[in-house]
């Protein structure tokens, strides 16, 4: 199988996974959509993950930098 990458913003893996619900298909192409909608909610939960942790990263420096700043100005 080959196995390619494209990138996607969130809002567009999101989209994709909900235009999944409301497609016709026939009983042969169940499976592979049903496994199309994991796939694309699994990463997008990843997403989600990843730019949580960023976004803690950045609060958990800013407030780091913060406190350095407030040191220095108490000196």
């Amino acid at each position: 199988m080959n196995i390619f990458s494209i990138d996607l913003t969130p809002g567009e893996i999101q989209c994709l996974r909900q235009s999944l619900d409301v497609i016709s298909i026939s009983g042969k192409d169940a499976k592979f959509v049903a496994n199309l909608q994991v796939k694309l909610e699994q990463e997008f939960a990843q997403i989600q993950e990843i730019l949580k942790q960023e976004e803690t990263k950045k609060q958990q420096d800013l407030q780091e930098t913060l406190a350095r700043e407030d040191k220095k100005s108490k000196k």
